[in-house]
This record gives C-alpha cells, sequence and structure tokens, in this order.
C-alpha cells in the first residue's frame, strides 16, 4: 500500500500518515495514549452498552467490565472451541451476554476459517504478504457459522443505543459496519473501536481507508489511531476510533 495513496485518502479526514522512522520515533519520544482509557475519557466516564465482537477469550470484556461495571456488554465469538471457554469465563459476570455467532452484513451462514493462530480466525480467507503474520494467519481448516447483522440483532433485543462498538474480526470490520447501516445513520453508536489494515492480510478485505470512506457516507469520523504495528518497512495494521461527525 502506497503512503502516499493512503495520505490522499487521509487527507479528506485531515489525517496525514507519517513515515516509519518518524513514527517509531515518536513512539520512543512520547507514551501512546491507552485505547481502552481513551475511550473511557471520550464517553466522560459513562457508556451503558457495549458490544464486543471478536471477543475470543474475553480479556476485552473485562477489561470494559471494570471500566464499566454497569454497563450491559453483549459478546460474540463464532469460533466454538472458543466461544465454550468464553461462556464458562462470563458466566460468573453479571451483565454479560455471549453469542456463538458472527456479526456481519447479513444474517445466515457464512464460512469461517480456521487458522493456525485462533487470533487470526476470520470470515475472510488469509493470504500471504510477507509478513511475521503469515504464519499465525495460515490456514487449517474451515468451518460454517452462524451470522447476524447488528441492525437485527438490535431490532431482536429491542436494544436503542451502543455507547462502544467494538471489533476486532480480522478483516469483516467493514461487513459488520454495513450490517449496522440503520444504527450508524440515526447516530445509535456512540464510538467505534475497530482493528483496521493497511496491508491485506486476507484475501478481499477492506482496508482502513474503506473503513473511513464508508464511515464518512454515515457520519463517522476518524478520531484516532492506536497501537500500531509494522510490517515490511510500513505501518501493516492499527486500533482506530471512529465517533459521529458533529
Amino acid at each position: 500500500m502506497n503512503k502516499a495513496f493512503i495520505n490522499k485518502i487521509c487527507a479528506r479526514f485531515g489525517i496525514e500518515i507519517n513515515g516509519l522512522s518518524y513514527m517509531q520515533a515518536l513512539r520512543k519520544s512520547a507514551v501512546a495514549p491507552d485505547a481502552l482509557l481513551q475511550q473511557k475519557q471520550l464517553l466522560k466516564g459513562k457508556a451503558n452498552t457495549i458490544f464486543d465482537l471478536g471477543a475470543n477469550y474475553g480479556s476485552v470484556t473485562i477489561e470494559y467490565k471494570k471500566m464499566f461495571p454497569d454497563a450491559s456488554v453483549y459478546a460474540f465469538e463464532p469460533f466454538p472451541d472458543i466461544f465454550k471457554s468464553l461462556k464458562e469465563t462470563m458466566s460468573v459476570m453479571k451483565g454479560v451476554h455471549v453469542f456463538d455467532q458472527a456479526v456481519a452484513e447479513k444474517t445466515g451462514t457464512r464460512t469461517f476459517y480456521v487458522n493456525e493462530n485462533a487470533d487470526t480466525n476470520s470470515l475472510f480467507k488469509s493470504q500471504e504478504t510477507g509478513m511475521s503474520s503469515d504464519q499465525m494467519a495460515r490456514n487449517k481448516s474451515s468451518i460454517e457459522v452462524k451470522t447476524i447483522s447488528l441492525d437485527e440483532f438490535c431490532k431482536e433485543k429491542n436494544i436503542q443505543f451502543i455507547d462502544i462498538l467494538k471489533m476486532d474480526i480480522q478483516g469483516g470490520e467493514l461487513d459488520a459496519l454495513k450490517g449496522a447501516a440503520n444504527l450508524l445513520r440515526a447516530k445509535k453508536i456512540g464510538l467505534i473501536y475497530a482493528e483496521a489494515f493497511f496491508i491485506p492480510q486476507y484475501a478481499q478485505q477492506p482496508l482502513i481507508q474503506d473503513l473511513m470512506v464508508y464511515l464518512d457516507s454515515v457520519g463517522y469520523q476518524l478520531q484516532d489511531i492506536y497501537n500500531p504495528f509494522y510490517g515490511k518497512g510500513s505501518l501493516a495494521w492499527c486500533d482506530a476510533i471512529f465517533l459521529p461527525r458533529k
């Protein structure tokens, strides 16, 4: 991915992505803000409803409950082996609801690719990038999983507003956002915290500029990026916070 092209896209939103040497120097000269604590600050310490897509074993869900003890957290994990552990862990936590579904654009079923490291499992098939992450993302098998859209889920559960939508779903973020189009257009999601890629680890996966363009079309803007990871001498992926445009 060419840095000039990325900056051309980002310029629409008043953002510039600098070179690797600059970013590494910046990281050494300043303490990077904690993305979870930043969310608490941005929301002024208040969150009633949190969605954790790609909950894995529940570490982020637990952190959200520590920060917002009275919040209801809806945690989604489609991989059966991990879901079993997630369900057991969360069974003693008040206000946490777990679902063995993948959140996508439409409700139904999808092929789910199981990889060497379960953290890299995805609705998209992995591909070689030349980065160290290729070994972890190497595909082993595939299964069929249930999918649901956020618009339909919230309608079924009578959820009127999502304070935090966290997504760590390995390239499936744009599909999940498209499945929340009604919520987004009505500004019923207060903050989006998503993993975003600059280099495609998965075949035909959307990249950060695709997320930015779509979210711009429904009235959201990039607040900042966090936890950057570098590969092949370039920014490979990061976490990003998006907020409703005022």
